[in-house]
Order: structure tokens, then C-alpha cells, then sequence
């Protein structure tokens, strides 16, 4: 079954009362998200705090928006741990689980269902409920977040929790602004605009690793003598912010950044 071309749910199909309580749990209106949490506590279908997470599973371009939808509820309905479609918004795909299963992983579940339905999943991202919080409003944000990053970071793909991906997430709240990149980082603009990609890809590796010789010598598959030749030869501006504990950690997020949104189309 190609699921772009499968049709969404029927006309004129009544939702179940669950069915009706799970789709309000990310109502575009706070008061409507906040009863049905309430709701849905109160029924026992989620849990109030850790024990619920929210999943956005993005979906390619390609896959029109019956098919995200029909592929959502398909995810719902076979999961390996209770699991609800919410809602699907710009080829996203809400879902809201209750994680009590010890072992299982529901994100390489899903992985392997797009695969075998043909279904283009670029990435899935969650987000674990805060006890304080009153409705899932904030969960699905930071879930789209953590999706986003991880599908626009090959090394972070195919899934990510918010909660791994602390300095990601601090660099997509920078407002994206390539002007203030020489502010951040002189050494870091000179590595974007004037070094070759060699030169960049080792320091970003250096520092990577920690500053480990061995370890960036292993992942640059280069021997240690070739990696001193490489640093000794950079400019001196880049070799003053290797030297400074503070320019040497604001040239490794800045780094980070350029990638970011190198992937993202802002550079």
C-alpha cells in the first residue's frame, strides 16, 4: 500500500468520544487544548507529566495531506505503546503516547513503518510533558522543534528528543541574521567565507572532539603530524580563539550555527 494515495477518513465518518478529546488536545484555542487535557487525565488515556510525550513526525514534500493524515492514524492504531493521532498541520503528523512499555521504541517503530508503507518521513522529534503545564500546547511545540533540527541535520536523523538537543536548541532560538555571524565570531566568518572546506571541517572536528588530538586525528582518519601541520597553518585569527576558553566555545556554537542554517537555507 502506497500511502499517498491512500484516502483520509471517509465523509460523514463520527469520531468517537476519545477520538474527539485526543483531536482537541492541540485545538488552536488554549481554553478548548485545556479541557480536554483535563479530559483525557481524567479518563486515564494520558498521564499527566513525564510519562506522556508528544511525537512530530515530519513528512516529505511528496506525501499529499490525505495520505499524512491516514498514515497518522495507521501509526495510532498498530503502535507498540498506547498511542493517539492528534491532529496533522503542514505535513505534520501529531501524536500523543504514553511511554510504559520498558524497551520499547516507538521512534524506530515508526521509522520502520514509513519504510514498509512507502511513506517519505523525513524525521520524527518529541517532547516528554511537563507536570506544571496545563495542555500539551508547549510538548508539541518543542516536539516540531526537535523534529525540524533533526531533519535538517543528517547526523541527528532519523529521531530526537528535545531533551538531547539542548545546544541545537539554543541555536535555533538565535534570530537568523547572518550579519551578527562576525559579531559571534570572527574566527568562525573566516572559516565560512575565506577557508577551504578542509580547513573548516578540522577545526569543527577539533573542537569536536574536545580539543583530543587522537580523537580528531581518528575521526579525520590523518595522522597526528598532518593535524599539527593543519592548526599551525591557520590564520591568526583562528588560532587566537583556539587559545581563548571563551572564543574557542562562542567559534564552536557559531560553527554549529553556520551549519544550521546552512541546512535550513538561511546561508
Amino acid at each position: 500500500m502506497d500511502v499517498q494515495h491512500v484516502s483520509g477518513p471517509l465523509p460523514g465518518v463520527v469520531a468517537t468520544a476519545r477520538e474527539q478529546v485526543m483531536a482537541a488536545l492541540l485545538d488552536d484555542d488554549p481554553a478548548v487544548r485545556r479541557a480536554a487535557f483535563a479530559e483525557a487525565v481524567s479518563r486515564r488515556w494520558i498521564d499527566r507529566g513525564v510519562r506522556t510525550v508528544v511525537r512530530a513526525v515530519v513528512c516529505g514534500p511528496g506525501v499529499e495531506m490525505p495520505g499524512v493524515v491516514e498514515f497518522g492514524r495507521l501509526l495510532a492504531s498498530g503502535a507498540p505503546t498506547p498511542t493517539a493521532f492528534v491532529r496533522a498541520v503542514d505535513g505534520i503528523i501529531y501524536l500523543v503516547s504514553r511511554d510504559c512499555r520498558a524497551g520499547v521504541d516507538l521512534d524506530g517503530w515508526i521509522t520502520e513503518k514509513a519504510a514498509k508503507y512507502r511513506c517519505d518521513v523525513l524525521a520524527t522529534g518529541s517532547a516528554h510533558h511537563k507536570p506544571m503545564s496545563g495542555d500539551l500546547g508547549e510538548a508539541a511545540e518543542q516536539a516540531r522543534i526537535a523534529a525540524d533540527l533533526t531533519a535538517a541535520l543528517p547526523e541527528l536523523q532519523p529521531s530526537r528528543s528535545i531533551d538531547e538537543l539542548g545546544g541545537w536548541v539554543l541555536l535555533n532560538a538565535i534570530a537568523a541574521d547572518s550579519r551578527g555571524l562576525a559579531d559571534f565570531s570572527p574566527a568562525a566568518e573566516w572559516l565560512r567565507t575565506m577557508a577551504d572546506p578542509l580547513q573548516r571541517r578540522t577545526i569543527e572536528t577539533y573542537l569536536d572532539s574536545g580539543g583530543q588530538v587522537r580523537a580528531t586525528c581518528d575521526r579525520l582518519h590523518i595522522h597526528r603530524t598532518t593535524l599539527y601541520y593543519r592548526l599551525d597553518n591557520m590564520p591568526a585569527i583562528v588560532r587566537d580563539a583556539l587559545d581563548d576558553g571563551m572564543k574557542r566555545s562562542t567559534l564552536h556554537l557559531t560553527l554549529k550555527l553556520i551549519r544550521l542554517w546552512e541546512s535550513t537555507g538561511v546561508l
